[in-house]
């Protein structure tokens, strides 16, 4: 454990196993899932509603745009990590892993339905894929 100045203020500051898994959980959920699953519906037909996030792929394109919203996201709520009280720290990465998953969800929706508008007459065969992994429902 190490000791650190925070705001004038002398505390103790922590970093437990709990806080680690649940960053590394925002960061496969979060960064890479949404990047990932977000990069392959661009590239087969989806289209993204953010605004804020359509702006930036116009002005940057879409790869620096991706990874500079998440490193905003990611900064932000560091900081509002490291300024939570301990007992609650945890909290914030494990909000963005929900956040994360509910998102990597949606894609993962969308892009089944964008498979499924794609293949015409094998639709039958690749809804049954489909449902077998959970990714529609019947």
């Amino acid at each position: 454990m190490s000791d650190r100045q925070t705001a004038g203020v002398h505390r103790p500051f922590n970093v437990d196993h709990r806080d680690r898994w649940a960053w590394l959980a925002a960061i496969v959920l979060y960064v890479v899932g949404d990047i990932s699953t977000t990069a392959v519906g661009l590239n087969i037909g989806a289209v993204e509603t953010n605004p804020a996030a359509l702006a930036l792929f116009e002005a940057v394109g879409l790869w620096p745009a991706m990874l500079l919203l998440k490193a905003v996201v990611m900064a932000l709520l560091g900081v509002l990590w490291v300024c939570s009280p301990e007992e609650w720290r945890v909290v914030v990465p494990a909000t963005l892993s929900v956040v994360g998953a509910v998102v990597v969800a949606n894609n993962g929706h969308v892009l089944a339905l964008l498979v499924l508008d794609s293949c015409g007459e094998n639709r039958s065969a690749a809804v049954e894929v489909l449902v077998s992994l959970g990714v529609v429902l019947a």
